[in-house]
């Protein structure tokens, strides 16, 4: 007996409830058997007491039916603990405590003689029942804590399939209906919800409007249909008058959510073919009101279409167009073209902007042969045109082509022109002595003609220098492959960048010049750093009495004369330098643009530097002041 314990309990049960049947199965037998006799009176009865017969067999099965009903409550209670409802731990331990008051009373529960049984069998009916009523408790304060509908259908299914016992399963039928009740609340709200927002539905986020919207139409159409193919399998809750009514509500409301899908659908398959044609517009465009920016010509619309399209196909349930199945296939190919054209044009844009304005005239033409090999995206290639990859091709090449042109441009201008300008300006054209050095007349003379010398051949070579890197760079501009649609670069915009730099040489030469006479004049002046006293000595004299007073040897004169010999030997510099050919262009360029012809020949001397800087109103102002600056000092002494 003590095994019972250990046998699975829905396998015990089916047994037992054999035994009750066997039962009934005999004396089933026994009384067709006695009809039969009954019907031949001259033959012989069956004549036996059932009592004695069938007796004892009935009052085991009496402990049977017993056993059964405990056996389907232990089932019951273990069944509620495996599924771990929150809330019900205390439940189960109760029934744990039970159930192990019962089992260590260590009955033959097989023995129907044995009527200690039936007394603990009282006593633990009485403590299941109340365990029972805090069991209903329990149910009836989930169900309040639950509001919605479908959680409350889960939860009484799950319960109806565990509890077995009638009492229990009464007061479920009872929430069926309280359910069913709330439900035409609910109907209500959706109702209501519908109306309110029909005009504009809060859409999901990242959701395109079109399934925006019938997601939410079948959010509100699931939270009533679901509910009621569930009530339609209690087929008596749908009987009642509220219950009809509540049905009407059901269908109109569905109709309408239904409805109100179709129409999105519909709309939005009405407008594929109209989005569509935005696929036949070129790949780039130019906009007038954007300065004729170039900007990739593809309908966000486009975009749209896709998102809507693969939203809708993992919805299920909806038709997907073949126009839209088409586009949807393409999407990867389409969003490649959109962003390798956003990016050719963000290059594009960097590419031109890194061209220095100086050469910005003369590169219009190199700007304009990219432009004419883009011309196809803008003329003849569609997003559906078969031979974009091509056209992507000769487009990164000859934005290749160009950047590597205003790279070495740029380089050129950077390290072999201005670099150059800037060591020719800040060249100091005149050798001072340091502020504590003394030095003769004769020393003074002499270190100018030194440094006169060295300076000059210095600058020549730097002009040629400069001159040379101009001509490098006009010729690797020149020497550019153009389309034959294309206009070369015109003679003019080489000279005018010729002539441009030859102005930038005298612009050098002229502060070198300004720099080094002004450096002669603070040294010499008076004012030389106020606030810090008297002036360092510069040159070197003697005093001398020769009987009628005393003089100064060097004289004064002497002196201003060598000063005067030092600004004029500054002037003289650039007097070597000769200016640049600003009229022809240079033979490297010409042997580009003609290489079957000989060079011609400049017109001759253009002069020197020295012509146009010995002129300029602010050397000649310095100069000035240098000439009398001694004798100003003598008078002032």
């Amino acid at each position: 007996p003590d095994s019972l314990w250990t046998k699975d309990r829905l396998t015990l049960i089916n047994n037992l409830d054999s035994c009750i049947k066997l039962n009934m199965a005999y004396q089933e037998q026994y009384r067709l058997t006695k009809e039969t006799l009954q019907k031949l009176p001259n033959g012989k009865q069956f004549d036996f007491s059932e009592t004695l017969i069938f007796g004892r067999y009935d009052l085991f099965c009496r402990r049977v039916y017993k056993l059964i009903d405990m056996f389907q409550t232990i089932h019951q209670f273990t069944s509620l603990s495996q599924h771990r409802f929150d809330g019900m731990e205390p439940l189960v331990e109760a029934f744990k405590s039970i159930l192990v008051s019962f089992q260590t009373k260590k009955h033959d529960m097989l023995d129907f003689q044995q009527h200690r049984f039936d007394r603990d069998y009282v006593n633990f009916n009485v403590k299941i029942s109340e365990l029972e009523n805090s069991l209903r408790q329990f149910i009836n304060a989930s169900f309040e804590s639950i509001s919605s509908i479908e959680a409350s259908l889960k939860l009484l299914n799950k319960l109806q399939s565990i509890l077995q016992r009638e009492n229990l399963r009464a007061d479920l039928e009872s929430k069926f209906a309280v359910i069913f009740h709330n439900y035409g609340l609910e109907l209500n709200q959706v109702q209501d919800q519908y109306e309110k927002c029909k005009t504009a539905p809060p859409v999901v986020r990242n959701l395109p409007p079109v399934a925006g919207n019938i997601t939410w139409s079948r959010h509100l159409y699931k939270r009533i249909e679901g509910p009621m193919h569930k009530f339609k399998c209690n087929p008596a809750i749908l009987a009642s008058k509220d219950a009809k009514k509540l049905i009407r509500m059901y269908n109109k409301m569905a109709k309408t959510l239904i409805e109100f899908e179709t129409l999105w659908y519909q709309a939005w398959v009405n407008s594929i073919e109209a989005v569509k044609s935005g696929l036949q517009a070129t790949l780039l465009i130019k906009h007038p009101d954007d300065g004729n920016r170039f900007h990739v010509n593809f309908d966000p619309e486009i975009l749209q279409l896709i998102r809507e399209a693969r939203v809708m196909n993992r919805m299920g349930g909806i038709k997907m167009p073949e126009a839209a199945k088409m586009v949807l296939l393409q999407e990867q190919k389409f969003k490649i073209y959109n962003h390798e054209l956003n990016f050719f044009l963000r290059e594009y844009r960097r590419v031109t902007q890194m061209v220095k304005p100086i050469v910005a005239s003369m590169m219009k033409s190199h700007v304009e042969n990219l432009e004419y090999k883009m011309r196809p995206g803008m003329v003849t290639l569609t997003w559906t045109s078969m031979n974009i990859e091509s056209f992507f091709s000769d487009i990164w090449q000859e934005l290749d082509r160009l950047e590597q042109l205003v790279l070495t441009v740029n380089d050129i201008m950077e390290n072999r022109i201005d670099m150059n300008l800037k060591i020719v300006s800040n060249r100091l054209l005149v050798n001072l002595p340091e502020e504590q050095e003394l030095v003769s007349l004769d020393e003074f003379v002499e270190m100018q003609e030194r440094h006169v010398e060295s300076t000059t051949n210095f600058l020549v070579a730097k002009s040629l220098e400069i001159e040379n890197a101009v001509n490098d760079m006009l010729g690797i501009m020149v020497n550019f492959k153009f389309d034959s649609h294309v206009a070369a670069i015109t003679e003019s915009e080489i000279i005018k960048v010729k002539a441009h730099y030859n102005w930038s040489m005298y612009q050098a030469l002229l502060n070198a010049t300004k720099r080094s006479l002004r450096a002669m004049k603070l040294r010499l002046s008076s004012n030389y750093r106020e606030g810090k006293g008297l002036p360092p000595a510069f040159f070197e004299v003697d005093l001398q009495l020769d009987g009628l007073g005393v003089r100064l040897v060097p004289s004064v004169e002497e002196i201003q004369a060598a000063i005067n010999g030092g600004a004029v030997a500054v002037l003289k510099c650039s007097k070597m330098i000769e200016a640049w050919d600003t009229v022809t262009i240079p033979k490297n360029v010409q042997l580009i643009l003609n290489p079957n012809l000989p060079p011609v020949q400049g017109t001759g001397s253009q002069g020197t530097f020295y012509d146009r800087i010995a002129q300029d109103s602010q050397i000649l102002k310095v100069v000035l002041l240098l000439t009398g600056s001694i004798q100003s000092a003598k008078n002032q002494c």
